[in-house]
């Protein structure tokens, strides 16, 4: 059904605050094809839970064998069982958008794969997020520190400093002496070292960012500046062999201290919460949104932004962010999760909580043609969602407004973009931090591929 709101929906720019898309020499070099840019994202941990083997899944993303449709016949039974699931539902959208599939088959994808446009060429991972998937800007979390160069002189992508060795209590000491010089010898001159990090780089990024809840508990105790000296001085003996009690201090003491930075420079702080990423290693004690009520409370001043929604653990998260004047809630990843649930979601949370605490979008993706599935399901499912409220008594017009806040206005007003886009340009013209000293930019591995997401 067209309508006004439909047709905003369907045609207004859309924030996305957070992505992992590779830097684009990366995008280029890695030579995606049909079955890459549709599958290279989290539907194949859902084909993996339907029964594919990890070998057929590798075999899917072989780029280096042409057989298109060997490549897909390996999976083809998990796909059957999974194609009415988020993650799937994404594939199908980007399948149709970007290569008119309306049935994925081995077949309609080998046919397809022979006449696509999209080789990888430069320009195209921009022209897929910002013209197919029309999306105002991106925040990027590229998984580790330094910052990519190709953030400077530009507008389009910001990036998430990311911090969770930190905060997982396994701070990567060498990295922190090359970017700002300090040379970290005790928890005064990592204190000093952090400082000098958010120092060089909070003009030009969007978010401090951590995913630690993947490696330990989101819950967050109180840490004295003794305790923390005791666990790193461990760190200097011991490093991956530390013990867990001394990693949680040490985590818990750098949470804390970059919280007060982050509350210091205007920076929200994302932190991960609920599903993970992958297969068989979840531990749901990690998880709870409410484990980091007393992080909230002890730094009132700071911002944290609370990650896709804590699924499948979502009300507490509501609750939290009516209650907390500094809480707000992103829902990168939640639509593609389970959309039945995101909606849901979505309707309790304007209900019940501010709005300005709402964002709609981030697509948590690496390839960006799986942000344009991604961007496709959210605009889809938030029509129905805002549908279902003029249905039960709210003007259409009041909905488009809400629209257009959420997708548009709020993102751009909490991280303060235009700011950021101007930092971001007038750094492109300043040589001395595209050289050495202590400046958060560097060029970058190749490691960022095998980086986490999410």
């Amino acid at each position: 059904m067209a309508d006004d709101l439909s047709t905003f929906i369907a045609q207004s720019a859309l924030c996305s605050t957070h992505e992992h898309t590779e830097i684009d020499s990366f995008y280029q070099e890695a030579r995606h094809d049909i079955l890459t840019h549709l599958f290279d994202n989290y539907v194949i941990h859902d084909l993996y839970s339907a029964g594919a083997t990890s070998q057929s899944i590798e075999a899917l993303l072989d780029v280096s064998n042409p057989d298109i449709r060997s490549r897909f016949n390996a999976v083809e039974t998990a796909w059957q069982q999974i194609k009415m699931g988020g993650f799937a539902e994404a594939v199908r959208l980007a399948a149709f958008e970007l290569f008119e599939v309306e049935d994925i088959t081995s077949e309609s994808l080998r046919r397809a794969s022979e006449t696509t446009t999209l080789v990888g060429g430069p320009g195209e991972r921009l022209r897929l997020l910002r013209d197919i998937a029309n999306l105002d800007h991106v925040q990027v979390d590229p998984g580790r520190r330094p910052l990519p160069l190709e953030m400077l002189g530009q507008t389009f992508f910001h990036y998430d400093l990311n911090v969770f060795d930190l905060c997982n209590g396994t701070p990567e000491l060498s990295e922190l002496t090359e970017i700002t010089g300090e040379d970290v010898d005790s928890i005064g001159s990592l204190a000093l070292a952090i400082e000098k990090l958010l120092e060089g780089s909070h003009k030009y990024v969007v978010a401090l960012k951590s995913q630690h809840a993947y490696k330990r508990t989101l819950e967050w105790i109180e840490r004295s500046d003794d305790e923390a000296a005791s666990a790193l001085e461990s760190w200097f003996r011991l490093g991956s062999n530390i013990s867990e009690a001394d990693r949680l201090c040490l985590g818990d003491w750098c949470t804390s201290y970059l919280a007060k930075l982050a509350g210091r420079y205007n920076l929200p702080f994302k932190l991960h919460t609920g599903l993970y990423g992958g297969n068989n290693f979840m531990d749901l004690k990690y998880i709870f949104a409410g484990n980091l009520s007393r992080l909230v409370s002890r730094h009132p001043d700071t911002r944290f932004l609370i990650m896709h929604i804590a699924y499948p653990y979502s009300d507490e998260l509501i609750a939290m962010a009516k209650h907390y004047k500094n809480l707000a809630v992103d829902m990168c990843w939640a639509w593609s999760i389970n959309p039945i649930h995101a909606t849901d979601f979505v309707q309790r949370f304007i209900h019940g909580a501010p709005v300005n605490k709402l964002f709609v979008f981030g697509g948590d993706a690496l390839t960006p043609a799986a942000t344009v599935g991604y961007a496709l399901q959210a605009r889809r499912w938030l029509t129905r969602c805002l549908r279902k409220e003029v249905s039960e008594g709210l003007s259409e017009k009041s909905c488009v407004d809400l629209a257009g806040f959420l997708m548009m206005d709020n993102p751009r007003d909490y991280f303060d973009v235009a700011a950021k886009s101007a930092a971001l340009l007038a750094a492109g013209s300043d040589t001395a931090l595209r050289g050495a000293g202590n400046n958060p930019f560097r060029n970058r591995t190749r490691s960022i591929r095998n980086s986490g997401r999410s």
